[in-house]
C-alpha cells in the first residue's frame, strides 16, 4: 500500500533529518499546547515540515502518538543513518529550505538514556513491551518527562519502572490497555486526575497515580506534578 510505505519511510527518516524521532516530535508538539489541528501543523512549518508532512505528523499526535497505516506498535523504528537537515541535498523527499532554516526548538530533545547493564537493559524492555500498543505513549511521557527532568534515569524493577533523579520519585506500571502513572505527592488531596495509587510493586512513598491512555493526557498540568513530585523528593525546591 502506498500511503503505508510512504509513512513507514517517512518515520523511518525522521530523527536522521530533524534530529527527533517521533516520540520526542510527539512530546513536542504536546507540551505547546496546541487549541486546534491548524496550531499544529502551522507550528510544525516553521520547523521545517512541508505541509503534507506537517499534517501528517498531526494526524498522528491526534491519534495517541501512534502511526496512521502501517507501522507496527510496539516495534522499534529503524534510524536510516542520513546527514543533518541543513545538509539533506536539495532532490531529497523531504528537503529543509535553505533559505527557511528551522527555528529555535520550543522543547529540547530528550536526552539520550543512561547507559544500562545488558541485563538491566533487557528487563526495562520486557517492561516495556507490556504496553503493546500503548509503547508511543510510553516513548511520548518518558521523552515529555526528559524535558521537564533532565537527570531522569528509568530503572527496570520488580513488575514496574522506578523514575528517579536521582532518588525515586515516581514509578511507571504498563499494560496493554493502559499506562500507570505513580508519583510520590504526600498528602496531597485526591481529584478527577490524581487517584489513589494502585500499582503493584513501588512502595509507600508513590502515594498518588494517574490513569494515561491519551497523548494529550501528557500536557502542562502532568509536568507540573511531575517537577513537583521531582522537587518532593530530591529537595530542588
Amino acid at each position: 500500500m502506498k500511503d503505508e510505505r510512504e509513512e513507514r519511510e517517512f518515520l523511518e527518516r525522521l530523527r536522521a533529518r530533524t534530529g527527533r524521532d517521533l516520540a520526542q516530535w510527539m512530546a513536542a508538539i504536546t507540551l505547546e499546547g496546541f487549541a486546534d489541528k491548524n496550531q499544529v501543523i502551522d507550528w510544525l512549518r516553521t520547523q521545517g515540515f512541508s505541509f503534507p508532512r506537517a499534517s501528517w505528523l498531526e494526524r498522528i499526535h491526534a491519534n495517541g502518538g501512534k502511526p496512521i497505516y502501517g507501522a507496527a506498535p510496539g516495534k522499534p523504528q529503524t534510524v536510516v543513518p542520513e546527514k543533518p537537515p541543513v545538509a539533506v541535498p536539495a532532490p531529497c523527499p523531504e528537503p529543509i529550505p535553505a533559505a527557511h532554516p528551522p527555528q529555535p526548538q520550543a522543547a529540547p530533545p530528550a536526552a539520550p538514556p543512561t547507559a544500562l547493564p545488558a541485563d538491566a537493559a533487557a528487563a526495562l524492555e520486557r517492561l516495556i513491551s507490556a504496553a503493546k500498543g500503548y509503547r508511543p505513549l510510553y516513548q511520548m511521557l518518558e521523552a515529555a518527562i526528559r524535558g521537564a527532568v533532565p537527570a531522569l534515569v528509568p530503572t527496570p524493577r520488580a513488575g514496574y519502572i522506578s523514575l528517579g533523579a536521582p532518588a525515586e520519585f515516581a514509578a511507571i506500571t504498563l499494560h496493554a490497555t493502559e499506562i500507570r502513572l505513580g508519583l510520590d505527592l504526600g498528602d496531597r488531596p485526591f481529584d478527577s486526575l490524581l487517584q489513589k495509587t494502585k500499582l503493584k510493586g513501588p512502595g509507600p512513598a508513590i502515594t498518588h497515580m494517574v490513569v494515561l491512555t491519551d497523548a494529550r493526557q501528557i500536557n502542562g498540568e502532568l509536568l507540573s506534578l511531575l517537577k513537583g513530585a521531582h522537587a518532593r523528593v530530591n529537595k530542588q525546591l
